[in-house]
């Protein structure tokens, strides 16, 4: 019969809210390498609040633990990541905020945002699912 060590299961554990749940990891590949995110290869999204996690810091294994975890996700990971993060211009809310909005009202979607220009050259503004749900509708 066949018996799995426990050593070789992954435990996580958000460091934001600390869920226990994921809704899925995905690997990254990170233009930046003069950040806090230079040698993130891989990222898991919480199942609760939506945020996008370096797995380095999602994983809690012998090696780690939840409240080391959380210091390093609020000191060094988290300011990094709200400055880069996505943000409807007209709601000001983050993408894993519009994200949890869409998944409570039951619309599953990886189009979230559109991009609006001006017509004076006015760069682009991130437009979200939630303020503009007309943008969305598939017109075939």
């Amino acid at each position: 019969m066949f018996n799995m060590s426990n050593e070789n299961i992954e435990n996580y554990q958000c460091p934001e809210c600390e869920s226990k749940t994921i809704r899925f990891k995905f690997k990254v590949n990170n233009k930046n390498k003069n950040d806090a995110y230079t040698d993130v290869t891989e990222e898991i999204q919480c199942a609760k609040c939506f945020m996008d996690i370096p797995s380095n810091i999602f994983v809690i294994d012998k090696n780690t633990n939840i409240e080391d975890n959380k210091k390093i996700w609020k000191s060094y990971y988290k300011p990094v990541h709200l400055d880069n993060a996505a943000k409807c211009s007209k709601c000001d809310l983050y993408y894993w905020e519009i994200e949890k909005e869409l998944v409570n009202k039951s619309i599953i979607s990886s189009d979230i945002f559109y991009q609006a220009f001006d017509t004076k050259g006015g760069g682009g503004k991130m437009i979200c699912r939630l303020c503009d749900p007309n943008a969305f509708i598939n017109n075939k």
